[in-house]
């Protein structure tokens, strides 16, 4: 008899994913930028009311939140292929505990500060330099190495 894989939707959790139901901190923006999926990091854009658009600084304005109420790019979805368009509302956590997805090819260890790609809004742990900027307010809640889904917690600054 043959067995049978199920595997979509198995994860532990998604990029921008939240942890648990935790005391948070959250709130709405409209996206001015590019399109922007969930688990990126966010920077305020002063242009319009609750503008954010796509990437980051130093001081990460927000990440974005995973919401269940858009539609995927493909079907079956593999759980990581939907975006927020411009000009639609995107949630964000300004402070708390989410998952988000290491890009780059260098690992991070618990209590380490992230890295932003501020073109991207992907976090890293690869060297400072060009759009890659050090965070002060995003930290790993745990270890991860490149590509893996992880929980971290952003604060207000």
């Amino acid at each position: 008899m043959t067995t049978q894989a199920f595997n979509l939707y198995t994860a532990n959790g998604y990029a921008g994913d939240l942890v648990d139901s935790g005391p948070r901190v959250i709130q709405t923006g409209i996206l001015t930028s590019a399109t922007a999926g969930f688990g990126k990091a966010m920077k305020r854009d002063t242009s319009i009311e609750r503008g954010v658009a796509l990437g980051g600084a130093a001081s990460v304005y927000a990440i974005s939140q995973r919401e269940y109420n858009h539609e995927a790019s493909t079907r079956p979805s593999p759980g990581d292929d939907t975006v927020y368009k411009v000009s639609e509302s995107v949630s964000l956590i300004r402070q708390g505990y989410l998952y988000v997805k290491l890009d780059g090819a260098v690992a991070v260890a618990a209590g380490d500060l992230l890295h932003v790609d501020t073109a991207t809004g992907l976090f890293v742990k690869t060297a400072v330099g060009g759009t890659v900027v050090a965070t002060t307010n995003v930290v790993a809640d745990e270890a991860a190495i490149a590509g893996e889904v992880f929980k971290v917690r952003i604060d207000i600054k």
